[in-house]
């Protein structure tokens, strides 16, 4: 089970991590759990040393070289995520495209005209990090469909990523709504606090999260859950499948999350000059 380092920092790791543990623990195998390559000739000597039966990768690349190298070499593995070329390849996804069009239209519904989405920043893992590039895809879709003036941040937790969300929102008064991708609500929350805007009232937030953790975040923001736990348990029964049976064809599975609505409004009427 590969994540990337930057991921034992985010909760949302922990949460496919469990859903991996669960399917491991039932079929009877053990989960080595690795942040410490994306090397792809030390995944493949963790295998030929006999270390691991099989990989699960995760934080996928569109043209990721740990795919290429594992599947060159005939050894068995999963994604949680997918690549652009996924021919012969078993993988869960999650419907990013999807999910940022449906927040959009939602807000766009509501009467929001000019809408931001916060992007996760593919520092770690590239410029062509599959959850990334297709939100972003999904994002001016939207915005394409529905003649909505629209802005694309890329986004972490880092102070400084916070002060630059801060200034977008000094510069944009007229953006009252934001798409958020995994934890980029956070730097947005505590910039719109330190403006003193208020969420739902002066503006309103859709988060594509994990439920488990749109369950800690106040205030309670609508979200579009991501089904993380199942994904990672996914992730794992593909793998054991494989390994009992390499003849089996690929298994490719691109799940969908509900909308759950809690706390997005109409943006705040202005003033008549």
């Amino acid at each position: 089970f590969f994540p990337t380092a930057r991921d034992t920092l985010q909760i949302e790791s922990h949460i496919f991590l469990s859903g991996a543990l669960e399917a491991t623990s039932e079929f009877d195998y053990s989960l080595l759990v690795s942040t410490a390559t994306h090397d792809p000739s030390e995944i493949v000597a963790t295998l030929e040393t006999g270390r691991a039966d099989g990989v699960i990768l995760m934080e996928v690349r569109l043209a990721d070289e740990r795919v290429e190298k594992l599947q060159a070499d005939g050894h068995p593995f999963s994604l949680i995520g997918r690549c652009e070329d996924n021919e012969g390849i078993s993988y869960v996804d999650f419907d990013f495209e999807y999910a940022v069009r449906t927040a959009v239209h939602h807000l766009y519904e509501l009467g929001h005209r000019h809408v931001v989405l916060l992007n996760r920043a593919p520092s770690i893992a590239g410029a062509d990090y599959g959850p990334t590039v297709r939100s972003q895809a999904g994002f001016q879709s939207a915005l394409k469909e529905l003649s909505l003036a629209g802005d694309h941040l890329l986004c972490g937790t880092s102070g400084a990523q916070y002060i630059e969300v801060l200034r977008f929102l000094e510069r944009a008064p007229t953006c009252t709504a934001a798409v958020t991708l995994s934890v980029t609500y956070a730097p947005l929350l505590a910039a719109l606090r330190d403006l003193g805007r208020r969420v739902p009232e002066d503006f309103s937030v859709v988060a594509i999260i994990a439920s488990q953790v749109a369950d800690l975040v106040t205030p309670p923001l609508t979200t579009i859950d991501m089904p993380a736990y199942e994904m990672g348990r996914l992730g794992a029964e593909i793998l054991i499948r494989r390994l009992t049976d390499d003849e089996l064809p690929p298994s490719q599975l691109l799940l969908r999350g509900p909308l759950q609505v809690r706390s997005s409004r109409p943006p705040p009427r202005r003033p008549r000059s």
